[in-house]
Formats: C-alpha cells, sequence, structure tokens
C-alpha cells in the first residue's frame, strides 16, 4: 500500500533524499535497532543520526512533507 507512494517520492527527490524500504521480517535485527515498533515506520536519518519518526500509511504528498520538515532540524 505505501511501496507506490515512496516510490514517488523517491522518483521526486532523487537528487534532494534517498528513500529506502526495508523488510523487518526478513531484517529483525535492523528492525530491533530502530525499535520499530508498528509498520509501516518511517525514520528520517540525517548524517546517520534518526531526526524524525512517522508511524502509519501516509500517502506521498505527507511523505514529502515529512522529509522536508524533518530535513530541517538539527
Amino acid at each position: 500500500m505505501v511501496a507506490p507512494e515512496l516510490i514517488k517520492v523517491a522518483a521526486e527527490g532523487r537528487s534532494r533524499w534517498l528513500v529506502t524500504k526495508v523488510n523487518t521480517e526478513e531484517l529483525p535485527v535492523l528492525a530491533q535497532r530502530f525499535r520499530v515498533n508498528s509498520i509501516p515506520a518511517f525514520a528520517l536519518l540525517k548524517s546517520g543520526r534518526e531526526v524524525a519518526r512517522q508511524a502509519g500509511a501516509m500517502p506521498a504528498q505527507a511523505i514529502r512533507q515529512f522529509l522536508e520538515q524533518g530535513g530541517q532540524t538539527e
């Protein structure tokens, strides 16, 4: 459900951000490391540090807004 929206955002922001999708069932260690308790979960990393987090499905516009607002925090 979220995958097509992520594809849109990734294509639109190709030079601004890197969007990845992780299957937490296949990579439970990564899910534990980033404390993923619900799916879908969005984590915004900047310079290797988490700067924002959002749980729940979102349309492309909301994902883009999450990235833009979260990317402004230090």
